[in-house]
């Protein structure tokens, strides 16, 4: 008899898994609007290098491995495919393996665009973001969002919407949900 195949989940990239610019989250989310068109503005010249330097977020090496031995986790992330190589190298270092990464390729769509395309296209069971506004779209998308806990997204609230400090935090949320392996 096949081996199951393990559910799927979802991670976005900076602020989940990776430390955020100085560790700060930078946006609340409030008032951005899903059909809005993207832009090639200063940061998307700056996608090859920003990433550069950056440590993990406290506990996500670790918790994606607990994660991974019940799921197969995926990297949804809107980092452009300009950083790609930076990012594999960046796993290689501090996760000791790299995750199947998809990885925006172009600025026509916004991050939350790209990421609700994506969330779409894999239909995993639920996704881990930092972002309010692109947690709340996944909300509609997927059936649990695990929201990084930052102060600047502490306004969003929703029944599918589970606040985590660390990402293994959600493994007894998921397991409660799913069927014994």
């Amino acid at each position: 008899m096949p081996a199951m195949e393990k559910p799927l989940l979802t991670f976005d990239m900076d602020g989940v898994l990776c430390r955020p610019p100085f560790g700060i989250n930078p946006g609340k989310g409030q008032g951005k609007d899903r059909n809005k068109k993207g832009t090639r503005g200063i940061l998307w010249f700056t996608e090859s290098w920003r990433y550069l330097g950056r440590k993990p977020m406290s506990g996500a090496p670790g918790g994606f491995a607990e994660l991974s031995a019940h799921f197969r986790c995926v990297v949804v992330t809107a980092r452009s495919t300009k950083a790609e190589g930076l990012t594999r190298r960046w796993f290689e270092r501090h996760f000791g393996a790299v995750p199947e990464l998809h990885m925006r390729p172009s600025w026509h769509e916004t991050s939350a665009q790209y990421k609700a395309r994506k969330l779409t296209e894999l239909r995993p069971v639920a996704h881990f973001e930092d972002d309010a506004f692109t947690a709340d779209w996944a909300a509609d998308l997927v059936e649990k969002v695990f929201l990084v806990d930052w102060a600047r997204n502490r306004w969003l609230a929703r029944p599918n919407i589970h606040r985590v400090g660390h990402i293994a935090e959600a493994l007894p949320i998921l397991q409660a949900g799913s069927p014994p392996e």
